[in-house]
């Protein structure tokens, strides 16, 4: 049968706080009226799922996700460095959080493709 492990246990741990952070966050949202975060639940809910039961598409999962932060943020990181240069008021804060979920998007995809095998156990 196979399954996925993590060659790291920083990364492997570091990782599950990090989407539990985020599911409690868009349980949050969700609780003081914006529906849009029920999708991203679903999708981190599964993907905690995948982790947690050591499931061989665990590692498809996460970089699935990975790619999908690293095209959101990087996309509109993008969108608003073309305002800026179209004369938009510059937000240093709104700056700052998309080059961090950009950056974290880029090192979860590549710890997963460095830490993370799929194993056959007997």
């Amino acid at each position: 049968m196979e399954k996925t492990e993590f060659k790291s246990e920083t990364f492997k741990y570091s990782l599950i706080v990090y989407i539990i952070t985020l599911l409690c966050w868009n349980l949050y949202t969700l609780t003081i009226g914006f529906s849009n975060a029920i999708f991203p639940i679903i999708i981190q809910g599964i993907l905690l799922f995948l982790i947690l039961s050591k499931y061989k598409q665990a590692k498809i999962g996460i970089k699935i996700w990975s790619l999908i932060l690293i095209f959101s943020y990087g996309i509109s990181l993008l969108a608003k460095l073309v305002k800026i240069f179209l004369n938009d008021e510059i937000i240093i804060s709104e700056l700052i959080n998309k080059i961090i979920f950009l950056t974290i998007g880029i090192l979860i995809y590549s710890f997963n493709e460095k830490y993370v095998v799929i194993t056959i156990s007997g």
